[in-house]
């Protein structure tokens, strides 16, 4: 067989394209029209669609998504504050368990660790701790130990346009199709070819006593009916919720070492009207100081509705409604019920911690109920897709958990793609 030198082959290439330049025929990129999409909700399954359809249709889609707190991961995120930048508070999640061997082959080339922490289950009647059983889960943080930084490698493609401290208050189809969105004076912020909703809250009845009003994309369906899409809608109404009410705190040197001489990090608290979870977070390599989480009940939770946090982005970005006077109120319910179990270092005074302690709502977390299916979470007629831990997906993971919500995300990113790329 004879050989080509590479420079000819090149050359020829070169004056291929020159020819193709000066006769002025457009190549296929240029003749492809960009797709708009925005995407609302930067938790895992918005940063995991994006990504995903980053990844396959490059040049052919804006991707826009839309978040209202101040960085991705929604209850996969980490609290942190500028006046101690060692400090950091998973607030939410403490840490993510991958079973199915799709989603341990997607977290394979993020930016995690794995959880080294001991989980089990706390008495709250004796103070006794039980660890857990191991399993064939994988058991995963960020690398450095946040969890928000998993949601922060999702995203790490550039074409990839974030938009954080941004909620949505309204939705409209023009009519030529397009999705508009709206801030809260009516104000068009964008513009969309297709939605993308990761998340249920402007899909959900529950928008309305948090925010008021109607939820944007039921009250855009009325303006413009949509058979699939208010069936999709009808469905997701039926789903609830297991809020969770946070309080955090952080403390370093002796306080610090009080609660590190626990021995474990995650403890679900059994037996107990107040509490459910307990988080203790520190840095492997420098234990000078340590988080705390306590979690709620979904008891308490739903007999304490209309507090959210002052420093919470439904507060300060959605401008909920929320009972200022009853914060301090609940926190110490809250750490009174932990000072009850026998042999737990007490929760003290303020005074005693670098930060905190703070409130915290998950008013639209942990869904319970039946999954949205997936004839139901793709309406390409309505170019709407559903995704997060409350979308039913392929590998059919445990409802409402961090795996469902990733491996949703992705596969509502395959599925625009896919049409983008018919189109």
């Amino acid at each position: 067989s004879r050989v080509v030198p590479l420079f000819i082959v090149s050359l020829y290439h070169y004056c291929s394209l020159l020819l193709l330049i000066s006769s002025n025929i457009p190549t296929v990129t240029a003749m492809a029209a960009t797709t708009r999409v925005a995407i609302i909700g930067g938790g895992v399954s918005g940063c995991a669609s994006a990504r995903r359809l980053a990844q396959l249709v490059p040049s052919a889609a804006q991707i826009t998504l839309y978040e209202i707190g101040r960085g991705p991961g929604g209850r996969a995120s980490t609290r942190k504050t500028r006046s101690f930048p060692h400090l950091y508070i998973n607030h939410g999640a403490p840490y993510a368990d991958i079973r199915s061997k799709l989603g341990k082959s997607l977290v394979s080339s993020l930016d995690v660790a794995t959880f080294a922490g001991v989980r089990g289950s706390l008495n709250s009647e004796t103070g006794k701790f039980l660890g857990d059983k191991e399993d064939d889960a994988l058991y995963i943080t960020g690398s450095d130990g946040e969890m928000s930084t998993i949601a922060t490698s999702l995203l790490n493609i550039p074409s990839i346009e974030t938009k954080y401290k941004t909620m949505i208050r309204g939705l409209s189809r023009s009519k030529d199709g397009e999705w508009e969105l709206l801030d809260k004076s009516r104000k068009m912020i964008g513009v969309a070819d297709w939605l993308v909703v990761a998340g249920s809250g402007i899909t959900h009845p529950r928008w309305t006593d948090t925010f008021g009003g109607e939820p944007p994309l039921i009250q855009a369906e009325k303006e413009c009916p949509d058979e699939d899409l208010r069936q999709a809608l009808d469905m997701i109404a039926q789903q609830l919720v297991s809020p969770r009410l946070a309080v955090f705190f952080s403390c370093s040197s002796t306080e610090a070492q009080r609660w590190l001489s626990l021995d474990y990090n995650v403890a679900n608290v059994t037996d107990s009207s107040v509490l459910s979870r307990a988080m203790i977070q520190t840095d492997e390599d420098n234990k000078e100081w340590c988080s705390i989480v306590l979690h709620s009940t979904e008891e308490f939770a739903l007999k304490n509705t209309g507090v959210y946090g002052s420093t919470s982005s439904a507060a300060r970005v959605g401008d909920a409604s929320s009972d200022v006077s009853r914060e301090e109120e609940l926190i110490q319910e809250m750490t009174a019920a932990w000072n009850e179990i026998p042999n737990m270092p007490d929760i003290k005074k303020s005074d005693d911690y670098d930060y905190g302690p703070v409130l915290h709502r998950w008013g639209n977390s942990f869904p319970k109920g039946k999954a949205l299916p997936e004839n139901l979470s793709f309406l390409p007629e309505s170019r709407v897709v559903f995704c997060g831990d409350y979308v039913a997906s392929p590998e059919q993971p445990r409802f409402g958990s961090f795996e469902s919500a990733l491996l949703s995300g992705t596969h509502a990113g395959e599925l625009i793609a896919e049409k983008i790329s018919e189109e």
